[in-house]
């Protein structure tokens, strides 16, 4: 009876155990709708229409203000990483943080703008990943945020498995002022400090 009795216990210790780790690889869905906190008030959910409709917004806003900046400063130059460097970085990244690649437009407003949509089942951990995969993909090498990135303008859009996106995050480097941006579902889902 003892010898069943810890069996049980150390089978269910076990069977607790793998459902808290499965738990903390970020694949549970329920992190999509748990809400956006705008402005300190209650927190908004964003249902999947609303994620597709969010996120068509911030590319055409994007895609708009990497154009007008093209003819803003013609001049100023980027590393552009050839289209198979950026391939090959993309595939170590998908192997490592394990996403699928959907889509890869190599986009010329003046240079070398690429927007990239990947799909996978681990949105925490790809989203705390965010950071190291924009670097390997969009290597900086200035002194400080405002300058040094390999392109004029990047775009990173990650989808959940059935297509639908949970986070974007940007940048629009040519000419004065360059800047960025990022986009979640959920506070959870930001990969950069989000206020």
């Amino acid at each position: 009876m003892y010898r069943c009795a810890t069996f049980l216990v150390i089978a269910a210790s076990l069977i607790f155990a793998v459902g808290l780790v499965s738990g903390c690889g970020g694949s549970s869905r329920s992190v999509l709708y748990s809400g956006v906190s705008l402005d300190g008030g209650p927190k908004r959910v964003v249902t999947d229409a609303a994620a597709a409709h969010d996120v068509r917004a911030v590319h055409a806003q994007w895609l708009a203000e990497i154009t007008r900046r093209a003819g803003e400063d013609p001049g100023q130059r980027f590393a552009n990483p050839p289209a198979h460097q950026l391939r090959l970085r993309l595939a170590k990244a998908a192997a490592r943080y394990h996403f699928t690649v959907k889509k890869v437009q190599l986009l010329h407003p003046r240079q070398v703008a690429p927007l990239i949509i990947i799909q996978t089942r681990r949105y925490l951990a790809l989203a705390h990943a965010v950071p190291a995969i924009e670097n390997s993909l969009d290597p900086h090498t200035g002194p400080s945020d405002q300058a040094g990135w390999a392109f004029e303008g990047f775009l990173l859009e990650a989808q959940d498995e059935r297509g639908v996106p949970f986070l974007d995050v940007f940048n629009f480097e040519r000419g004065s002022g360059p800047g960025g941006g990022q986009w979640a579902r959920s506070d959870q889902l930001y990969p950069f400090l989000h206020l």
